[in-house]
């Protein structure tokens, strides 16, 4: 069984498909469950809002580098494939355990997509992309969202 191809048009869809695989169930063809996803996608989604944590300097150094040389175009290619490569690091604090019963993190998912949904506040730059626009920032996770749901297989495909 391979990854799906998904893409997402807003916010709503994510919600409705995480409380899908939530309900139904899923098979994951990847590294991380339900839980993980949602948490992981859960962070992510908050840092724009509220922050995005401190980095280790060289690594701070590294990506401030890809910002200016490449950050626009990879922000670009991403949104419009809504996938990005497989095994990427990422920051350590945004990879949970998994959960034997996903309903908390499911429920802390949809919370922060309904609250992004709603913001209409100031957006902190992206390390990587810089400064978005609201719009830019919701397809930014919107892509992201999809990137990391499509490796949950809903029960019956």
């Amino acid at each position: 069984m391979s990854r799906r191809d998904l893409r997402f048009s807003s916010l709503a869809e994510v919600k409705s498909e995480v409380l899908n695989l939530q309900s139904k169930g899923y098979a994951s063809v990847g590294k991380w469950d339900l839980s993980q996803v949602a948490n992981h996608l859960s962070d992510w989604i908050s840092f724009p809002m509220d922050g995005f944590p401190k980095m280790p300097i060289p690594i701070k150094i590294l990506i401030g580098i890809m910002r200016v040389t490449q950050g626009k175009s990879l922000y670009k290619k991403f949104v419009l494939n809504q996938r990005m490569s497989t095994g990427q690091p990422t920051m350590p604090q945004t990879v949970h355990t998994p959960a034997a019963d996903p309903v908390e993190s499911v429920e802390q998912l949809v919370a922060m997509l309904d609250r992004l949904a709603a913001y209409r506040g100031p957006i902190h730059s992206s390390p990587l992309y810089g400064a978005l626009g609201y719009d830019e920032l919701v397809a930014l996770q919107l892509a992201h969202c999809a990137h990391h749901i499509s490796f949950l297989i809903p029960v019956g495909e």
